[in-house]
């Protein structure tokens, strides 16, 4: 089946912030704290609700809270908890890049309102290693994943192709979870030799390897096309997976696919409040 895919780039309507602002103690392998210099710092919970309030009168309906994981996988959001609890007595659709949970973490975050959990997913132990630099197997994310769906939270699992090495040997898992789970939405993302990480100068992940493994997916769920990829593979990327993917975040401008002004992860029962007026 061919679908109609979309854009999607978060503007006016679906902000982000980081709440370590470009500061990540666990420093990982693959990023080293980079990829949260281009998010909104609110380094405290009256910054983040001054934050909010601000973006909500310029039309702001969604959020996303994310920042830098601590020594053990996991975003510290506790303190926070009351400005989300706050956010959300707002209106904001919001959503959390969680990190590792326990169920307490999980029951309060719903408590607090939060809606969904864009939540990286691992199913691979050296691929966690390698990574993140974290020694946990892969079911400390399962069991993560398992904490935040009984609390009815929305999860959006996230993984990560075209890491060197990686033969996919976990999307077998993969098909397996979302049947088992009921998940509905995969987001691809593509894995980047960042500047300034020990993988600077590792070769771009390769096209058809990725076509062809978002394509298996596919079949299992639908598939947004993550805002995490190589610039350089951007153009030809995007336009071999339209029709095949949803959903592509913020696509080559060469694409002019209609925009839906939130992130790629967000629940469809919710779409329409996030589109781009004519």
């Amino acid at each position: 089946m061919i679908l109609s895919t979309l854009g999607f780039s978060p503007r006016r309507k679906f902000v982000e912030v980081s709440i370590t602002g470009s500061f990540c103690p666990l420093n990982c392998p693959m990023c080293g704290g980079r990829w949260l210099k281009g998010m909104n710092p609110t380094l405290t919970p009256a910054e983040l609700i001054n934050f909010a309030v601000r973006a909500k009168d310029r039309g702001a309906k969604g959020i996303l809270i994310s920042g830098g994981l601590d020594l053990k996988g996991r975003l510290p959001f506790t303190r926070f908890l009351s400005a989300i609890r706050e956010i959300k007595g707002m209106g904001y659709f919001i959503s959390v890049h969680t990190g590792l949970v326990d169920e307490e973490d999980a029951f309060h975050l719903k408590e607090a309102g939060v809606d969904m959990a864009d939540f990286e997913m691992y199913l691979d132990d050296s691929i966690i290693r390698k990574l993140k630099g974290l020694d946990v197997g892969k079911e400390k994310y399962l069991e993560s994943m398992d904490f935040l769906l009984e609390q009815g939270i929305y999860v959006a699992p996230h993984v990560i192709l075209g890491v060197p090495g990686d033969e996919l040997e976990w999307l077998t898992d993969l098909k397996s979870l979302i049947k088992e789970k009921g998940l509905d939405r995969v987001i691809a993302l593509i894995f980047i030799p960042t500047p300034g990480t020990q993988f600077w100068g590792y070769p771009l992940p390769n096209v058809e390897d990725v076509v062809r493994a978002i394509s298996e997916m596919a079949g299992w769920a639908k598939v947004s096309l993550g805002c995490m990829r190589p610039p350089r593979i951007k153009r030809s990327l995007d336009k071999k997976l339209l029709g095949i993917v949803d959903r592509i975040a913020n696509p080559h401008r060469s694409l002019r696919l209609k925009i839906v002004d939130a992130c790629c992860s967000v629940p469809d029962i919710i779409l329409k409040d996030f589109m781009e007026e004519a």
